[in-house]
């Protein structure tokens, strides 16, 4: 039998929401730009790389040195009269000896081998450059595009002019084009032809292919910034890669958010991201580590970015650092020197002013001009800050910047920030200084378990109204599965949408991840080299920002809505986290009196699983234990209940305490205590006792025999949602309907559909629809670096009906449904 739920729409409750709700936020994490949205298909090609990006690598990282029989080379580094001051380091190629046949492929040689590869497509043409000084006598450099099994796709030759030692350099071009073209659609990984054709007739034709730079004559020659772009392009929008940008053009966002996140702040001054350091000819961008351990080239900069905006139709909400660095190290944030500050501010201004400003009149936006944009780019937002301490310091150097753009700018709406979490010290002291600040609009960051969203339906329903405004600027569910799209399906419709009146802005994050090169995970867009992948995130995401409303009314619900796990009894252990600790005195009693000592453990700071018997099982127990941390930032932690599966329990020490549950394969905290910034000394050592009720539901925290924190999970969570919008000025109506359980259900929408005027009473008149539904089998269903196993259908004309006078729709199980009800 299915079960039936009765929507009831409150007219009363109706709120407006904001047309700037949906957007995204790009930041350089997991090769999102370099080898990723950056269409440079060239790694290290400025010869900048060093051990500050990874410990292994070098100025020659990504080269190889192709010495053949019978030849000699030799391939140094210099950095004296370099092109560029800002990126001084340069190759020396040194061609002693060539092969008497003066066959290229048989020369000296360097190959560049890309990110994981090139990829090169058939009728594809590929624009190279090179800056070159050849000592004292002209030398010539031969191209070569070189496939999977080493045949030359395309080749090309320049030369490079005679110089003076140190002399002036010269910057080379050459085009060379792969031939052949099938006329097919290339389609991307969904099979969705039209998700593919900006590849359309260019099919691939090698996937690890190498850039060859061989040395036909002898004599010595410098190189710098070596590039190699595919000249395709989405809507003319050069030097990114095309089938990224569709995805993103494809959501429709309203904003981009960008650089960071941590990008933004940097690990240490001269870590912090400085936006005119990323404008005006590459060469001259200064290089730097990326906090995420590897590169960043800045070759898509603020003025690319801008750009990027203006092609897909978003508007810019750049983030600028709150003069404070990052407070994720081990001493906690650094602020910029009070003398620096005006300096900085200054700086905060000028990118108000390339954005918007006359180039008539200002600099700054002369250089805007100079680049190729004349026009504004109509700037309104301006991020200052992102999960940062909120102390003193902060707002010492908050206020400074703050102040200044409010006098100079009133038109700009500065957006702050409140720290890392949905709630804590960092959260609360966030909100209550946004408050006394009256700062406009204030960004909250929330990654959890799909189980906290659906739990926390209600997060936004009594923000005050009257002050800032919300920017949920970083948010996901912890997983790729089905269940998690439809956690964040619930939030976005109950707790986003119908509180669109005070929650501005969101957009989940991170936005993109190469496959084989994670920082982290989930993410709303994967890819390689050749694909585009799209997880249950990304439908979600599209669903609500492709249908985009201004109006919201409340909805309740009588029916079964809720879920109550049947939670296993079984007791397991395992040690997990990033520190190094001695666990001894290790023991599980259960409320029955059964006892089991457990062996000690020299924990490294990798995942080691205690020997419990198989047949221990309680609803109620005790963990002790002494624990005696030595190093690690981020603590060591306990995994306890039925480890192998989908739903146990956990307990974590280090800078903090906590108590988390995990549920449906993903954790958040139950509980806990506010971090310290203050590392934890070696040799501290917590004598603990963690208590164990109801399987896992109820949690407690004895450190020393005193409570230190404790927990209780409520056990109902509500899994069926129905949300209502409106978008005046295209005349449709929006059901959001969410059933994250394994029954299909019917939604009485009858009143519904009368108080939105659109309903008949009595008379059995029928209400289509356009139904867009998201839905699978499995909730768990959907792997990290690969397409959803389901994607949105849409269906035209739906009928809600039922009985006379009665409208019903019938959401499938683990389904998520947008119907589209034109007035």
């Amino acid at each position: 039998m299915t079960d039936s739920l009765i929507a009831t729409l409150d007219k009363t409750g109706e709120r407006s929401i904001s047309t700037d709700l949906w957007g995204v936020f790009f930041e350089d994490i997991s090769y999102s730009a370099d080898g990723g949205l950056n269409s440079e298909l060239v790694q290290n090609g400025a010869f900048e790389y060093n051990r500050a990006d990874r410990g292994e690598w070098s100025n020659y990282s990504f080269w190889r040195k192709v010495v053949p029989e019978g030849t000699f080379a030799a391939f140094a580094i210099r950095d004296v009269a370099p092109v560029a001051d800002e990126n001084p380091h340069y190759a020396v190629a040194e061609i002693g000896k060539v092969g008497e046949s003066g066959d290229p492929s048989a020369a000296p040689a360097l190959e560049n081998v890309g990110f994981d590869g090139m990829t090169f497509r058939a009728g594809e043409t590929y624009d190279f450059s090179i800056w070159t000084r050849a000592h004292g006598t002209a030398l010539p450099i031969a191209i070569t595009l070189i496939g999977d099994d080493g045949e030359t796709l395309a080749s090309a030759t320049v030369h490079a002019p005679a110089s003076a030692a140190n002399g002036e350099w010269t910057q080379l071009h050459a085009e060379l084009s792969v031939p052949g073209t099938s006329g097919e659609t290339v389609s991307d990984a969904s099979g969705d032809p039209a998700a593919g054709d900006v590849y359309a007739g260019k099919p691939v034709v090698a996937r690890q292919g190498v850039l060859r730079l061989a040395f036909p004559e002898t004599g010595v020659i410098d190189l710098d910034f070596v590039s190699l772009e595919p000249r395709t392009t989405y809507k003319g929008l050069e030097h990114f890669r095309p089938d990224l940008v569709k995805a993103l053009a494809d959501l429709k966002p309203r904003f981009v958010r960008f650089p960071g996140g941590c990008i933004a702040h940097g690990l240490g001054m001269d870590n912090m991201y400085h936006w005119d350091r990323t404008i005006g000819p590459v060469e001259h961008r200064p290089h730097n580590f990326n906090v995420w351990g590897y590169h960043q080239s800045f070759r898509l900069g603020y003025y690319e970015y801008l750009r990027l905006c203006e092609t897909i139709g978003a508007k810019p909400l750049p983030v600028l650092a709150a003069g404070v660095s990052c407070q994720n190290t081990s001493q906690g944030p650094v602020p910029i020197a009070l003398e620096d500050m005006p300096a900085y501010i200054d700086e905060v201004l000028a990118l108000i002013d390339f954005c918007n400003a006359d180039p008539a009149t200002n600099q700054w936006a002369a250089k805007r001009a100079e680049m190729g944009h004349p026009e504004p780019f109509g700037l309104e937002y301006l991020g200052i800050g992102n999960e940062d301490l909120i102390d003193d310091v902060f707002k010492d150097r908050f206020e400074r910047i703050f102040d200044v753009v409010k006098a100079a700018h009133p038109e700009i709406t500065v957006v702050g920030t409140i720290g890392p979490a949905p709630s804590g010290r960092d959260y609360e002291q966030g909100w209550d200084y946004a408050r006394k600040a009256r700062i406009p609009i204030v960004d909250e960051h929330s990654y959890q378990s799909s189980s906290w969203w659906f739990h926390n339906l209600d997060h936004y329903d009594l923000t005050d109204r009257e002050g800032p405004k919300v920017y949920l600027g970083e948010y996901g569910s912890w997983g790729t599965g089905l269940i998690n799209g439809l956690s964040e399906a619930a939030f976005m419709g109950r707790a986003m949408e119908l509180n669109g009146d005070v929650v501005h802005m969101a957009s989940y994050a991170p936005l993109f991840c190469k496959n084989g090169h994670d920082s982290w995970n989930p993410d709303l867009i994967y890819f390689d080299n050749e694909h585009v992948y799209h997880p249950y995130s990304y439908w979600v995401q599209k669903m609500f920002a492709n249908t985009t409303a201004d109006t919201a009314w409340p909805v309740a619900l009588s029916g079964p809505t809720t879920l109550r796990r049947d939670l296993p009894n079984r007791i397991g252990l395992r040690i997990g986290g990033g520190a190094k600790a001695d666990i001894t005195d290790l023991s599980i009693e259960t409320a029955d009196g059964r006892r089991v000592d457990l062996p000690d453990v020299e924990y490294q700071g990798s995942g080691v699983t205690l020997p419990t018997p198989n047949d221990l099982a309680a609803d109620a127990y005790t963990i002790h234990a002494t624990v005696t941390y030595y190093e690690g930032m981020w603590g060591v932690g306990f995994d306890f209940g039925d480890i192998d599966g989908k739903n146990h329990s956990g307990a974590s020490f280090g800078r903090g305490f906590a108590l988390r549950l995990v549920r449906d394969g993903s954790g958040y905290n139950l509980a806990n205590t506010e971090p310290s910034m203050d590392a934890v000394q070696p040799g501290t050592v917590w004598h603990a006792r963690i208590e164990v009720a109801d399987r896992g539901e109820s949690l407690a925290l004895y450190i020393d025999d005193q409570l230190v924190i404790e927990g209780r999970e409520i056990p109902e969570e509500p899994r069926r949602t129905v949300s209502v919008s409106r978008d005046s000025a295209a005349g449709v109506d929006y059901i959001r309907v969410v059933n994250a359980l394994p029954d299909a259900v019917d939604v009485d929408l009858t009143q519904v559909l009368e108080s939105l005027g659109l309903g008949a009473t009595g008379d059995g008149a029928a209400v289509t629809a356009t139904a867009t539904v998201l839905t699978g089998d499995d909730p768990y269903a959907g792997n990290k670096g690969a397409e959803s196993p389901t994607a949105p259908v849409v269906t035209n004309d739906v009928v809600l009906a039922g009985d006379a006078g009665k409208a019903a729709y019938t959401a499938p199980a683990w389904s998520f449904t947008v119907l589209a009800i034109r007035h």
